[in-house]
């Protein structure tokens, strides 16, 4: 009779895609899936928790073994009360399942036990863990409010900049360049096109605000420095709670795909923390930060490797 296999499942669940993670005990990796998420903010809890599970399941559908612990960092799971709701179908399938806010997988993908996470994708948020063990998370208001750092933010507080340079009668390099990335042809029509658009789709012009910058625009550079100030700032109200802020991990496609907004961070958090915070970009997928976590939810180690390109 064949033994049967023990699996770890890692899911990163962000707000345009969803990436799973399955590795034996040892830390081999079986299997790995990148899913896009369609309308993900759009979704109420409750249906993002069925998601949840139907990915899950299908994901290890394919592997001969059994789940012994699954976490899901997802984004949106900003309260306990949201993980509850998301964890319940997610229990009903497998025997050991924990959902956490997608930015807490940044400190144990770089393979430590404390610190705080700052993910910025499509969305932002910050979490730090306590001197207790608990964790502490700020930020996550959607775009509409916040998400400073994220793309979608970025691109709306663009859309500002390019409404104020029209309404000042001032040539900058990010009007045209914003405007044909959406395809429209007057500032006015900005306001409909992202109300009416999914942000995950227009999100995608984040890279404009960066090419704009590097070709010169006041406003552009604008646009990014006061994101890196207003996540700092998200960081500072970690430390006040008492968050551990000593190594602050930075990972998501925006910080990972932009230098521009990685050095302005860490520039920012240098003027405002000096050596009192190491800031780092995360080299490896966050959602290896859920396997980890998995692994200690198994009453297993942890893998240790310190991982980051330290600033």
């Amino acid at each position: 009779m064949n033994e049967v296999s023990s699996l770890l499942v890692g899911l990163d669940v962000g707000g345009s895609k969803t990436q799973v993670q399955i590795t034996d005990l040892d830390g081999v990796t079986l299997s790995e899936q990148t899913i896009p998420n369609t309308s993900w903010a759009l979704r109420s809890d409750a249906d993002r928790a069925q998601i949840l599970r139907d990915v899950a399941v299908n994901a290890v559908s394919g592997e001969a073994g059994e789940v012994v612990a699954l976490v899901a960092g997802v984004h949106g799971s900003d309260s306990v009360s949201q993980q509850e709701i998301l964890t319940a179908p997610l229990a009903e399938a497998f025997a050991r399942v924990r959902v956490v806010n997608d930015s807490s997988l940044l400190v144990p993908a770089s393979g430590r036990r404390s610190g705080t996470g700052v993910t910025a994708g499509t969305g932002s948020s910050a979490t730090a863990t306590t001197g207790n063990g608990t964790e502490i998370m700020v930020g996550g208001w959607g775009w509409v409010l916040g998400d400073e750092c994220g793309a979608v933010g970025l691109v709306r507080d663009a859309a500002r900049e390019v409404l104020s340079a029209y309404d000042a009668a001032e040539d900058d390099g990010l009007v045209d360049a914003l405007l044909d990335a959406l395809d429209i042809t007057h500032p006015h029509a900005l306001s409909h096109r992202l109300a009416t658009g999914e942000p995950r789709e227009w999100s995608v012009h984040a890279r404009v605000v960066f090419s704009a910058c590097q070709a010169g625009s006041p406003r552009a550079a604008r646009v990014i420095e006061s994101h890196a100030e207003a996540m700092t700032q998200m960081v500072h109200q970690l430390e006040r709670r008492g968050g551990d802020v000593a190594a602050v991990v930075c990972a998501g496609g925006v910080m990972s795909n932009h230098q521009q907004m990685f050095s302005a961070f860490a520039d920012s958090m240098h003027r405002r923390f000096g050596d009192r915070s190491q800031v780092l970009l995360l080299d490896v997928p966050p959602v290896a930060g859920a396997v980890n976590l998995a692994r200690q939810l198994a009453g297993l180690a942890p893998t240790t490797t310190i991982q980051g390109d330290v600033r």
